[in-house]
């Protein structure tokens, strides 16, 4: 019965001492990673029943991933909680989620504390989990500011798995890098993908794109590498200082939609590698893989086994015509453990999920924004998506967020901040004027506000909502 982490034994079996995991200085060999599982495995069942819930309040990449592979061989519930969340904002998770129990670093020091000693410990957990248990809660922001926790069964991901394989075909030997914390779903499912098929995983732990990039050229095998395009346009960015690194082979994005000219930087950081960009959301797993043939602006076409559909999935939109999009496939995610979302609805099976687009004649998929980002200025419908575009079309502009604030006159004003690629006199006069040539007079913002850095989540994306209430702080007369 096949489930999330099954072949971990087997290669444990047959490479017992070949280093499997890092994260910074420290390193697991397969005996000693599946030493730690299994110590874990026996610790959760014995305090939790079959199918319970276990929440994850650590701050180490490698001991999430650690307690993720014991529950998910448990037939338990991951609950992988953000650390960096304030503890209102992490108690107010725990009441909604109810986790049957919390491991935190002190609940993991009692795990290291232990061995498993004989094959009475493996036993309490009961049968091995099959494709339909739940063994993953990943959290997404929510309508409330709250945010609301997916879950997902083993079945989605190992469907996923066979996609990854089939469409990217890492080879066994590749080492697989992850430039950002798990709390974010792309470097989880990057992790667990590649131990899952062997693959030796490096973690890092913070997110440093000189200390990436060294770790990169350090390597002796050839290198995949799983990253925001916020993240790699900063390792593009500092990789211009310190030289190509050609030990990377391919780089897997997700995210954000992947800059043109990110993407040419990138080439040339990474010589020798695939840049694959693909496009999904924490509920529906991929939906689109970019190929050499996707025109500018798309985030390609569906793979096979899914399907997309604009507007109604039983009567859909045209080509070119916009609308929200609907998934169908067997990758989708469970539903939801707390939280709900008004933009996620289900139909015949098929999901809608908040995002909009539109596919042209040949099935590429063109992303016009997110319906709950939407800004209404002026009675004109703005996604925030295509004014942060042109304004990372500039080659002075490094990152961009654009927000809606309150205005009287109009209802919303569209807002943006910026982080510039070097200093530049009159940049907001200049970027507007920029927006100006590329967008309607109701899209380009009222103000552009150059900050030094703007704030990113653990996943490495703009932190879009730290950056409107400090937008909506800095608009706001004393």
């Amino acid at each position: 019965m096949a489930f999330v982490g099954d072949r971990l034994d087997d290669f444990a079996a047959r490479r017992p001492d070949d280093i499997v995991l890092t994260s910074g200085a420290a390193a697991w060999s397969w005996r000693h990673l599946l030493d730690e599982i299994a110590a874990a495995e026996a610790y959760i069942c014995r305090k939790t029943s079959r199918n319970g819930r276990v929440a994850l309040l650590l701050d180490d990449p490698a001991k999430v991933l650690i307690v993720f592979f014991a529950c998910a061989r448990s037939a338990r519930t991951a609950m992988v909680m953000d650390p960096a969340w304030p503890d209102a904002h992490r108690q107010s998770v725990l009441k909604a989620a109810r986790p049957d129990m919390c491991i935190d670093a002190a609940a993991y020091t009692q795990i290291q504390s232990q061995s498993v000693k004989d094959d009475r410990d493996r036993e309490l957990c009961g049968r091995s989990p099959d494709e339909r248990d739940l063994f993953y809660c990943g959290f997404t922001s929510g309508s409330t500011g709250v945010p609301k926790g997916y879950v997902r069964d083993h079945g989605s991901w190992l469907k996923s798995f066979e996609l990854s394989g089939r469409v990217f075909g890492i080879s066994d030997r590749t080492r697989v890098v992850l430039a950002g914390q798990l709390t974010h779903s792309l470097h989880l499912y990057g992790a667990v993908c590649g131990l899952s098929g062997g693959h030796e995983i490096a973690l890092t732990p913070r997110f440093d794109p000189r200390s990436v990039l060294s770790d990169l050229a350090r390597s002796r095998s050839a290198t995949a590498l799983y990253a925001t395009p916020t993240q790699l346009h900063f390792l593009a960015e500092a990789a211009e200082r310190s030289g190509p690194v050609e030990t990377v082979r391919q780089v897997l994005a997700s995210g954000a939609k992947w800059q043109d000219r990110d993407r040419e930087r990138l080439a040339r950081v990474f010589p020798d590698a695939d840049l694959i960009e693909f496009y999904g959301a924490s509920e529906t797993s991929f939906i689109t893989i970019s190929d050499t043939f996707a025109p500018p602006g798309s985030v390609g076409k569906a793979p096979a086994g899914v399907k997309i559909a604009i507007g109604d999935p039983d009567n859909p939109e045209r080509p070119g015509e916009a609308g929200p999009i609907w998934v169908k496939s067997a990758l989708l995610f469970s539903g939801y453990l707390c939280g709900s979302d008004p933009q996620t609805r289900w139909h015949n099976g098929w999901v809608t999920f908040g995002d909009h687009g539109q596919v042209d004649e040949n099935g590429y998929l063109f992303l016009t924004g997110r319906s709950n980002r939407m800004i209404v200025t002026s009675g004109l419908n703005v996604y925030p998506e295509e004014i942060e575009g042109v304004l990372l079309s500039h080659p002075g502009v490094a990152a961009a967020v654009v927000t809606g604030l309150d205005d009287a006159a109009r209802g919303q004003k569209v807002v943006a901040a910026i982080e510039l690629t070097a200093s530049r006199p009159d940049a907001e006069q200049e970027l507007l004027h920029h927006c100006r040539k590329h967008l309607a007079a109701g899209k380009v913002p009222r103000r552009i506000h150059v900050v030094d850095a703007l704030p990113l989540t653990a996943g490495g994306k703009p932190d879009i909502q730290r950056v409107s209430l400090t937008l909506k702080a800095q608009e706001t007369p004393a």
